[in-house]
Formats: structure tokens, sequence, C-alpha cells
């Protein structure tokens, strides 16, 4: 079995590796890495039978690449603020053998969803979540990725809003159909011409309320679009703007983080109004 040692194939393992765990040596995070490691079958991963640790770190057993690879990992939870060392006589000094999980390492370990850093893992994701994505957006997501990836949360930020706005407008054009009035089908089609945006958002929001009622496909819609409308706010406002533009590592993360199952609720619905004419 070969295995990726690269920074987003080892996350979703160190993500794991704190969950359960608050404070810790260097060495005890490589045990709880090797831990999980373990349980996927990576190559590498050698069990002692007796020591502090319960796998063998030395040359002979840990590939070069295993170790440069949990060395990567283990600094980019520091980099990112997930993991601290401890302070020992602080101000002064700092502990740097132990280490000890912040509070956004444990909102960021406690998630399940795939990984912003893990570009090919989220795309794979979103592929089976939603088989016919929208090419645009595709290419949107894959590029907002690579922005998030290298620490620019402002493009990342304005690519996901892009991606939100295109499947905005995607639900839309389905909804003209299924509307029965025609003065709203007219209506809706002209806020579609004009790109008169935040109108089309409200008239979206108030067409799907009214189907609130048919439940099934309906169920938790407004969640979801509100989850899109809000990433078109940030690319409009906060990401754009000379004024507001505050657009931070955990924002964007927890965007891209709904961002799947929000396109996959937005597609069942566009679904439904093809194949429901005139019922809304």
């Amino acid at each position: 079995m070969q295995f990726d040692y690269s920074l987003a194939s080892m996350l979703p393992f160190a993500r794991a590796a704190i969950r359960n765990t608050s404070n810790f040596e260097i060495r005890g995070f490589a045990d709880l890495l090797f831990g999980e490691l373990e349980k996927a079958q990576v190559p590498g991963v050698v069990r002692k039978q007796f020591g502090p640790t319960r796998f063998d770190f030395t040359e002979m057993n840990c590939s070069p690449q295993l170790r440069d690879g949990t060395v990567e990992v283990f600094f980019h939870l520091v980099h990112r603020g997930f993991i601290l060392p401890e302070p020992q006589g602080f101000p002064v000094s700092f502990n740097y053998a132990r280490y000890w999980r912040t509070p956004r390492g444990t909102a960021w370990s406690q998630g399940i969803d795939p990984l912003p850093e893990d570009i090919d893992g989220y795309m794979w994701h979103l592929s089976k979540l939603v088989p016919t994505l929208d090419s645009v957006i595709h290419q949107y997501i894959h590029e907002g990725l690579g922005s998030f990836h290298r620490g620019m949360f402002f493009s990342a930020a304005v690519m996901l809003g892009a991606a939100s706005e295109k499947e905005i407008y995607l639900l839309g054009q389905s909804l003209v159909g299924a509307l029965k009035n025609p003065t709203a089908q007219a209506q809706l089609t002209k806020l579609l011409a004009d790109r008169s945006l935040y109108r089309l958002l409200l008239a979206i929001e108030n067409h799907v309320g009214t189907c609130a009622k048919l439940r099934g496909v309906f169920d938790g819609a407004h969640a979801h679009l509100m989850s899109l409308f809000e990433s078109i706010r940030v690319q409009r406002n906060d990401a754009v703007h000379p004024n507001t533009a505050n657009v931070d590592e955990d924002s964007v993360r927890l965007a891209y983080d709904s961002f799947p199952k929000a396109v996959e609720k937005t597609e069942a619905l566009r679904a439904w109004f093809q194949t429901n004419p005139g019922s809304v």
C-alpha cells in the first residue's frame, strides 16, 4: 500500500489525534498520530512491545517520509494556532516540549467535514455529494481551496462567494418554471436578466419559504440557502469593500465546511422545481 505523506494527507489524522487530548509532549503527539495512521494501515507505522511510546520511531522502521510528514503537520498545527507551547515562567519563556490544544484547536479537532487544506479530498467529497456540479462552480471552488491552502483567505472568500452566486442563479432559473403565477414568473425572470442579486436572493427565499409545508426536499432548505447567501455577502462586502475588509481564516473555513451540504441541498431543490412545473 502506497501513501502520500503530504500535509493534506496527514491533516485528517492529526485532527483525530488531538481530538481527545488537550495536553501532550511532542513524542506524545507523534504517538497519537501514529495511532490514527495505524487504523488506516499506513505503511511505516510499527508497534513496539515495550517502552514509553507505543510505536517505533527509529530510522530502521520509520521512513524519512513519515517522519518528515509528522514534523510538517505538527508545525502546521502550531502555525494555525491549534496547538501552542505551554508557558514556563511566563512571560519569560515557554516549554517547547509540551503543548496544549487551544480553543480554536478544540473546535477544529471536533470537525468531521473534509478539510479545506486537503484540496483533492475536498473536491472528491463534493463530487460525491453533487456528481453533476456545474463546471464553473467546480473551478471557483478548486481555485478557492488553493488560495486557502496558501493562506490567501480574502481570495478564498471571493472564490467561494462567486461559486455560491453561480449556484443561486442556477436555482433561480430552475425556479421560474415551477412558479404557477405568470406575474411571479415574469418578475423572477427580470431579476435574473438584470442580475439584481439582492432582490433575487429575497425572491428565492420567499418562494422557497412558501414550499416549507411540502416537507421532504424542503426540510432544512432555508438554513442551507442562508449559508450560500452569507458566502455571497462576505464576497461582496467583507472581502472586497475597503471599509469593512475583515475576512479571517476561521470564518472562511466554516464557510467552506458548509458549502458541500448547501450546494447538495440546492441541487435537490433545482431537481424538484424542474420535475414539478407550475407547482409553487
